[in-house]
Formats: structure tokens, sequence, C-alpha cells
């Protein structure tokens, strides 16, 4: 499928004003996922470093979230301290996990310190221990698990990240199904495509001026066809089930600005129904407006329940007024669930780092950069700069 721009708006961020920061705090891991891009070199990192990182993050991006990651962040004994100085700096702790390890009782002292957002990642590919050839369908047991962990916990919300690859791609749908019955707790879906580099590309790969191996280069498979999903072709997916699932807004690739990098569905509904989307003109609003208000963008919703006053806005965005057509037909043939709380729930589908015609693609203004040795860099890339010291180049080979 190919979704037209000019229906979408182009997020306004730049890198040096931009929503999203990123922080890893360990490399260690408990679970050792297929393609994953991240290593163990170092171990845990010293808490200084981590917190001079945010807050050189938080003056670099001027972000309003910032995501803690790893490895896997849970194994990191000082993470309540960090989640503490982001909060008390202004910013939204975000942690992406997997979630293995987690009680209740962590996730209170968790919410206690400022955190925002539990971010799990959950699919059929990592090889979970007692999970192993399970489907997404199944998986949503587990995820159903961990949204009523966190559930009720003052201030807190979650939402779930899944890689697709052509294995699962039919199977997003179950986990969308899933996630919209959840959509009082589950605030978002992140669904990321599986990319790499396939053999056939006709290029040499260099670092710092050294040309570099073939067996060298990360995420590199000799199954091109495993690693060339779009973010389209899992829209389209989504949208064969749930056609309401309208996207409103994106970025753009860095080096071929036609691909859509970072794709946007926000929904809006209750427990029991699914009206429909909000269109670009509602999301460009928030962003104007939140700057106006913050002097900052903003990525991540403070709270999902908005109520029945999101239609108002359906006023000037004709893909709201059609969910707000769905909202007033529901409460005119089943008029109990005219009182049903409203709630948004956000879908972001991710085309994440790709090699394009020899040429690496990254997205233009990335919402998730980080400082590596006092250079912002995109996080997707860290490993580059570890490994080699610098990010990879290409040439063509003629």
């Amino acid at each position: 499928m190919n979704v037209e721009r000019r229906t979408l708006y182009r997020f306004p961020w730049s890198k040096t004003d931009n929503p999203g920061g990123w922080v890893d705090v360990t490399d260690v891991c408990n679970l050792h996922c297929p393609h994953c891009y991240r290593t163990t070199r170092e171990g845990h990192r010293p808490l200084a470093d981590v917190l001079a990182d945010i807050v050189a993050c938080r003056e670099m991006t001027n972000c309003d979230d910032m995501k803690i990651a790893g490895g896997e962040p849970l194994t990191y004994p000082q993470l309540v301290d960090v989640v503490r100085f982001i909060a008390e700096n202004g910013m939204k702790p975000f942690l992406l996990t997997n979630g293995i390890g987690l009680d209740r009782p962590f996730a209170r002292e968790l919410a206690r310190a400022g955190l925002k957002i539990f971010n799990f990642h959950v699919d059929s590919g990592q090889g979970r221990p007692g999970w192993e050839g399970r489907s997404e369908a199944d998986l949503n047991e587990l995820r159903q698990t961990y949204a009523d962990l966190v559930a009720d916990i003052k201030g807190l919300g979650c939402g779930f990240n899944m890689t697709v690859s052509p294995a699962n791609l039919d199977s997003v749908p179950d986990m969308v199904t899933w996630a919209m019955r959840n959509i009082r707790t589950v605030r978002h879906l992140t669904l990321i495509a599986l990319r790499g580099i396939g053999d056939g590309e006709n290029v040499a790969f260099f670092a710092n001026g050294r040309k570099l191996p073939a067996e060298l280069v990360p995420n590199r498979t000799d199954r091109p066809d495993l690693v060339r999903l779009t973010s389209e072709d899992i829209l389209e997916s989504v949208q064969a089930r749930f056609p309401v699932v309208t996207p409103c807004g994106y970025l753009n690739g860095a080096a071929f600005p036609e691909t859509k990098k970072y794709l946007v569905s926000v929904l809006v509904g209750s427990r029991r129904d699914v009206y429909g989307s909000l269109g670009a003109r509602t999301l460009e609003f928030v962003q104007v407006a939140a700057h106006l208000a913050k002097g900052r963008y903003v990525a991540i919703m403070n709270r999902s329940k908005v109520g029945r006053a999101v239609f108002l806005f359906s006023a000037f965005d004709p893909v709201l007024r059609k969910a707000l057509a769905r909202f007033l037909k529901t409460a005119l043939t089943r008029p109990g669930r005219a009182f049903d709380s409203v709630y948004l729930q956000t879908i972001a589908v991710e085309q994440p780092l790709e090699l394009i015609d020899g040429e690496p693609n990254v997205c233009d203004d990335c919402i998730n950069m980080m400082i590596y040795r006092g250079r912002l860099i995109p996080s997707c890339r860290v490993e580059e700069y570890r490994t080699f010291k610098g990010p990879l180049v290409t040439q063509k080979i003629s």
C-alpha cells in the first residue's frame, strides 16, 4: 500500500526541539532476542555517567520524555534513582522492558519515584522461557498479565512493543484486537518492522575509514526477504481487520524522504467500541498547543481518558468526524453505551535503520536520540559507535 503524505501531519520535531530522549543504563539482558542490535560489553553503567547523559540529552533535545533502556533496565540496581532523577528534572520517565522479574511492589516503587509509562516488549520471536513456539494470540495472555500488574497504580500507564517479521505479520491484528479491548489501560502499541541488511547489497562497509569484513556488519542476513517489511506493510495488515485505523502523523526517512519511518494512528474508543481515529488536524493542534503551553513538543499522553469532549475537534477534523458519526450511531442503537468513558490509544509503526540502494536510511529528526560519549546520536546506531567508534558508511561497488 501507499499512504499519501498529504493526508498526514509531518511531526514538527527537530534534533534540538524533540519530545523524546533516550538513555541506556546497562547492556545486560535476561533474553537473547534474534536480530537485537545490543550486545553485552560493559555491564551496568556507573550511575553518575547515566545521570550526566540524561542532563546532556535534555539540554540538547529539549525533550519531554526520557526513555530508560538497555539491555534490560529492570536488572539495573539503581533504576529507582534514575527514574527519580528524570522526574525531578521535569521529564516523563518511560521504561522500555521485557517485564521479566517485575512484580507489583516494584512497579509501585517506580511509580512513587515518578515513572509514567511501562513499555513492555513482548513478541513470539523472543524465545521467552516457557513461551517458546507460542503465537501472538497466545502471548496476549502474557500481555494481559503485565497490563493487569500495573493497572490502577496511580499515575502509571503502559504500552507494548512488538517486533514484526514475515513470520508473525499475519498475527499483528490478533495483538491489536487484544489492545483495543484494553484501551482503558493500554495507552499505545509500537509495531517495529524487522529491518536489516540482506546479502546481495552491492556495497562495501567502512567505519573510521577502515573497510569492514562482511561478517562484522550487524544485522546482516542471507535471507533478504526476512528484513524487508515496511511500515506500510504492517499498517495494511492492521487495516485488513480494522479499517477504522487511520494514520494521522509521520516522520520520513532522512536519506529517502518518501519512506514513512514512523507512522502514527490514534484510536478513539471505549472499552466496548472503537469509533475511529483522530485526523491530522487534531494532531497538529495538539503539537502546536503543547509547544505554546510548555515550550516543547510531546509524544506521550499523560492520560488516555479524554472524554466525549474530544469530538469537539471534529468541527475541523474530517477523520474525527467519521468517529463522531459512529459514536452517535452507537448511542442511538445502544443508549447505555453513550455514557461509556472515551479513551485514546496510539498505534505507532516503525521502520528502523535500513539500507536502501546501498545507503543507510534513518528517521529524519529521530524521536529516540541519545548521548554517546558527549555526542548526540540515534539510539539505533549506538552499537556501531561502541563496536567501530563511529557510524557505518557505505560505498557502492562498481
